[in-house]
């Protein structure tokens, strides 16, 4: 392998999420690790802002399908021009864009795989899968194990990487005072608290829905929804409609994640689907804040039932209703379940580890280029 690597990220999504803000931080460790690491993106798209905040290099390019042969030739001659020796891709456009420019420009592709939603049994996908990429990286075993079982796709190609969570910045918080303050939160208020883009799959309504089940139960219960998305409005309405328009706070997209997870009794993301292993569960296991999710996709990969986290089914606001209020019930269960969760996932959710084995993948593949 060359001493210093040049690598080109490829993401075609306006929006900011998990994946892009996974891409950001790869290319950011990679970066001190004394690797080139650069993007290719659309024009206007969030990643291209958060890029130029970070120092990494940005390249545009249309990205309008996943067959757009203007950009595929595109950057095949970029590919060539500025030496790339590896292109990783993460969605579906940029996937086929970037596959197809890296095959005609002789440069290895690995692709990343985020989502746990099934994928399609055709030939296309078994060729972009397994005859134009080097290796794929699955975000969870979960992810991997239905690529082989269902799809039939080579083991020995599938690397399962979860996501990290840097153990430097999540910790627990001592004094959770000013945040709540700042969000007009009493000390006494029991927290409810989300973190995720708003989006239908993530379980929003599920937790609005179970809060109202708890009111009763919970006097002082809030619940904190960090994030923004397409379905904020839909969000909005709905709390009004459930009667929780003095219980619920939107903070929208805030960088002091952190600070907020400290300032919740309990975190939950009921997603419904597509949900890989998530990199947030493992961001308020580091924060030391019990943890319920509901089983879908790979979320059962992190929590351990009962031991690190509870799991509840997924669409049942009354199961999660009543994991939320044993929690509520059971301060002293609860804190040990945090504490437990913190050391499992200084063992197996940090960012370093994450970092150390997506390297060794790209080690495996230009040490034989």
């Amino acid at each position: 392998m060359k001493p210093v690597a040049k690598i080109l990220h490829t993401e075609w999504s306006r929006g900011w999420g998990g994946q892009e803000i996974r891409i950001i931080a790869e290319c950011r460790a990679f970066m001190d690790k004394g690797y080139h690491m650069e993007i290719a993106c659309k024009p206007g798209s969030r990643i291209m802002r958060a890029a130029g905040e970070h120092g990494i290099p940005v390249h545009l390019f249309p990205f309008l399908s996943p067959l757009d042969v203007h950009t595929v030739f595109l950057m095949a001659r970029f590919l060539k021009r500025h030496h790339v020796d590896l292109v990783h891709t993460h969605s579906s456009i940029d996937s086929w864009n970037g596959s197809l420019a890296g095959r005609l420009a002789g440069v290895p592709v690995v692709r990343s795989r985020h989502l746990c939603a099934p994928i399609n049994k055709s030939v296309f996908s078994r060729l972009l899968y397994m005859g134009l990429t080097d290796r794929v990286i699955t975000s969870g075993q979960v992810i991997k194990d239905r690529m082989i079982e269902i799809n039939r796709f080579n083991a020995a190609r599938i690397v399962s990487i979860p996501a990290g969570v840097d153990e430097l910045r999540f910790r627990p918080i001592s004094d959770a005072g000013p945040v709540r303050s700042e969000l007009g939160l009493s000390l006494d208020d029991f927290v409810l608290g989300i973190v995720a883009i708003l989006r239908s799959w993530k379980g929003h309504e599920i937790l609005l829905e179970a809060s109202r089940q708890l009111l009763g139960r919970i006097p002082n219960l809030k619940v904190m929804i960090v994030g923004d998305g397409p379905n904020r409005e839909t969000l909005v309405n709905r709390t009004r409609d459930l009667g929780l328009e003095s219980r619920a706070i939107f903070t929208g997209f805030r960088k002091d994640v952190p600070q907020l997870l400290g300032a919740m009794n309990v975190f939950v993301l009921p997603s419904t689907q597509n949900e890989a292993t998530s990199q947030v569960i493992p961001q308020a296991m580091l924060a030391g804040v019990p943890a319920i999710a509901s089983s879908a996709g790979g979320l059962a990969e992190v929590i351990d039932q009962g031991r690190t986290g509870v799991l509840v089914p997924p669409n049942s606001p009354k199961c999660l209703a009543e994991a939320v209020y044993a929690i509520f019930s059971h301060p002293d269960k609860a804190a040990v379940m945090a504490k437990t969760a913190r050391e499992t996932a200084l063992e197996k959710w940090t960012f370093s580890n994450m970092i150390g084995k997506t390297e060794a993948v790209y080690r495996s593949i230009l040490n034989h280029c």
